[in-house]
């Protein structure tokens, strides 16, 4: 049984230099954890919505309820944290849910990923998670391109992830001085993919493979993309590189990315309620991970293997770590694949890896190697790696 003696709720800076929640807790026997949440650019329609103001008045009323309460499991906080998830917003809530988790592992002595697999009723496995990091970010990245693909990734499946490191510095790096010779690297994207200018998708597209040929990594890395089309999905029609195209035009488009450049891992292809496209193109490519981010949104009432194989694992679109967990479950009933993925905006926060370890995720999407908070998490993954159980 758990009694919270303290919680302070703090303003902290995310990865943009804007505010983000930390909350810290601390148990009547002097136990103490910290943690912060993650935000987006522009949230997806079907995420638990996040409010502009927090009231300050519905927190000290959620604070005051948890100093009152005698907490057993989990699923006790988390379920008060979602009678106040629509006032608060889920970045608020998350983070009481983190830490009260790390708490438990304290008390329990056990490690996090420990903690996790637990709560899952999922058997520890032999970690083969496979990293996507962003190489080049447009979309809602880059504002002077009119509604693009979002990420171009790739994705490496060598193991462990110590060795995976290698190629993806070695990639991304090759790809940087490329670009700066030329003089057409122009930013880092939220996710510290590049951003780059007077340089069209299928350049993009070349360029990786080609990296990815001279450096000797065809037979482990491949090209992933995250196409994010909701965001540029406007009065049943998508408003693609300026130009207005109907879902079959669009599928047209994305088809011919994946047959010409041999792509393993398309993620939201098409806007959420563009439901007989998402089903065209999941039974079409059998051998290709169609994956759901703003379709699925991390919540079970949305998810539907008939629309595509894979989910996006995002634990502040639903708020709360057993709600991550639900949503999880049931993908995995669903024999779906899964993607433990990072936000736009980030803390140096690193529970989202213990999560992907916990749950032997298919995929985890961390960014590119730059950025403290991105670096944070490849550190994380690293020490886990390691050592096999928690450090810091």
């Amino acid at each position: 049984m758990v009694k919270i003696k303290s919680i302070k709720v703090r303003e902290i800076l995310n990865s943009v230099g804007k505010k983000a929640v930390e909350v810290e807790m601390i148990t009547d026997n002097n136990i103490k954890a910290i943690s912060s949440s993650p935000s987006a650019i522009i949230p997806g329609r079907r995420e638990v919505i996040t409010t502009n103001e927090t009231s300050k008045s519905k927190l000290n009323e959620m604070i005051d309820e948890i100093y009152n309460r005698n907490l057993e499991k989990q699923k006790e906080l988390d379920s008060l944290l979602d009678g106040y998830m629509k006032e608060l917003g889920s970045n608020v809530c998350l983070p009481f849910s983190l830490a009260f988790a790390r708490i438990m592992t304290q008390l329990q002595n056990i490690t996090l990923v420990e903690y996790i697999g637990k709560l899952a009723n999922y058997k520890l496995e032999k970690n083969a998670t496979i990293p996507l990091i962003a190489i080049f970010s447009g979309g809602v990245h880059n504002h002077k391109e009119n509604g693009s693909i979002q990420n171009i990734m790739i994705a490496v499946n060598i193991h462990p992830f110590s060795k995976a490191i290698q190629a993806i510095t070695e990639i991304y790096s090759y790809i940087e001085e490329k670009l700066k010779k030329e003089d057409i690297l122009k930013a880092y994207g939220q996710s510290s993919g590049m951003i780059v200018e007077n340089m069209s998708i299928d350049e993009k597209f070349k360029m990786l493979l080609n990296a990815i040929k001279i450096l000797n990594y065809e037979k482990e890395v491949s090209v992933a993309i995250d196409v994010a089309s909701e965001h540029f999905f406007k009065d049943k029609n998508y408003i693609y590189q300026g130009k207005i195209k109907n879902s079959e035009e669009l599928s047209n488009i994305l088809n011919e990315y994946i047959e010409k450049y041999n792509i393993t891992y398309i993620e939201d292809p098409f806007d959420s309620n563009d439901e007989k496209y998402w089903k065209k193109m999941r039974l079409q490519y059998k051998n290709i991970n169609v994956v759901g981010d703003d379709l699925f949104a991390t919540q079970d009432k949305y998810i539907n293997s008939e629309l595509a194989n894979g989910i996006v694992i995002k634990m502040n679109q639903v708020g709360t770590l057993t709600g991550t967990i639900k949503a999880f479950y049931k993908a995995k009933k669903e024999n779906m694949i899964t993607c433990v993925s990072q936000r736009s905006i980030e803390t140096e926060d690193t529970f989202m890896c213990d999560l992907a370890v916990a749950l032997n995720a298919t995929y985890i999407k961390i960014g590119g190697p730059r950025r403290g908070d991105r670096i944070a998490k490849y550190n994380r993954l690293l020490r886990l790696e390691e050592h096999g159980k928690e450090i810091i």
